[in-house]
């Protein structure tokens, strides 16, 4: 069984998201994914920050294993070194041969070594950003690396409740 691995850079994907007004509803986006890639394992890299504690209950029920780091401020922004974080479980992942297929769920340009390295290394590598205008353009001309946007889902995706309320 080829074991596949999503690694969710959150503040990436969630920022993107909501950037473009896109309701993202984690639960659906998890059911999703174990629907699509049968036997896949969820990993979601995530700062110690506010929104973590709306959505903990939700990643834990859906089984996917959280990784928190601790955050600092700098110059007005929260940073978590998450993206550091993620490069280190997808390299040791793949050293270890624990991962066939790699997705990884961020457009962000500083990730085009690791998914180099996979590839090199004969993994099979997804890229799923949000949408183009928020993917780096290193992703975007990696002819290896297949491409999915989340807004190509967003239908699936978005909580229909909360949309509902906003329309109110």
């Amino acid at each position: 069984m080829e074991l596949t691995c999503v690694y969710i850079d959150a503040a990436n994907i969630i920022l993107s998201a909501k950037d473009i007004g896109f309701d993202l509803d984690l639960s659906l986006l998890f059911q999703y994914l174990y629907d699509k890639y049968r036997y896949c394992k969820i990993i979601f890299f995530i700062g110690d920050v506010e929104y973590l504690t709306s959505v903990e209950k939700i990643i834990i029920n859906h089984g996917v294993e959280l990784v928190v780091k601790q955050t600092v401020r700098e110059g007005g922004k929260i940073k978590a070194n998450c993206d550091v974080e993620l490069t280190n479980r997808v390299s040791v992942d793949v050293e270890r041969n624990i991962v066939q297929r790699i997705i990884l769920m961020s457009g962000d340009g500083d990730f085009v070594a690791l998914t180099d390295y996979a590839r090199d290394m004969g993994k099979c590598v997804l890229c799923i950003p949000v949408n183009p205008k928020n993917t780096s353009i290193f992703i975007k001309h990696r002819p290896y690396l297949r491409l999915m946007y989340l807004i190509q889902i967003k239908d699936l995706l978005e909580n229909k409740k909360a949309l509902t309320k906003h329309a109110t």
